[in-house]
């Protein structure tokens, strides 16, 4: 009966070496999983911040491009008034132009004219004299 007890307790050893070598496994499972769940959990952590970081800088990307973008929709703006303004002035200069040469070139056509119709008066008078000269003298 000796290898009777010899066999329980081989098998005994052997159920304590899988309960134990179980039991390991099971801890060393739990073990992982906290490992793992920290692991994610920092993972997801770490994500999250850099999708923050993320969308800040887009953010603020978005902020300056909107900025820059007002910044030259301003400065097209007073420009074009700018320029607006130079035309127009230029415009009323030439318009102020043409009036005074127009006034200046009717003057000159009525001074002519009066020069013209003075010298015709002048041309009839003198004829009218010759006409009377000789007209005495026909007469005389």
């Amino acid at each position: 009966m000796s290898g009777a007890p010899n066999m329980t307790s081989i098998t005994q050893n052997k159920e304590a070496i899988n309960k134990r070598h179980t039991f390991e496994l099971r801890k060393s499972d739990i073990a992982n999983d906290k490992e793992l769940k920290e692991v994610q959990e920092e993972s997801e952590k770490l994500i999250s911040r850099i999708k923050k970081d993320y969308d800040v800088e887009i953010s603020k990307e978005k902020s300056s491009g909107e900025i820059k973008l007002a910044k030259v929709h301003e400065d097209y703006s007073k420009r074009i008034t700018s320029e607006t303004q130079r035309y127009e002035k230029m415009i009323n200069d030439l318009k102020v132009s043409q009036t005074e040469k127009m006034a200046e070139v009717q003057q000159n056509h009525e001074e002519v004219i009066q020069n013209q119709e003075l010298k015709h008066k002048e041309y009839l008078e003198k004829a009218a004299m010759k006409f009377e000269e000789a007209k005495t003298k026909l007469d005389a």
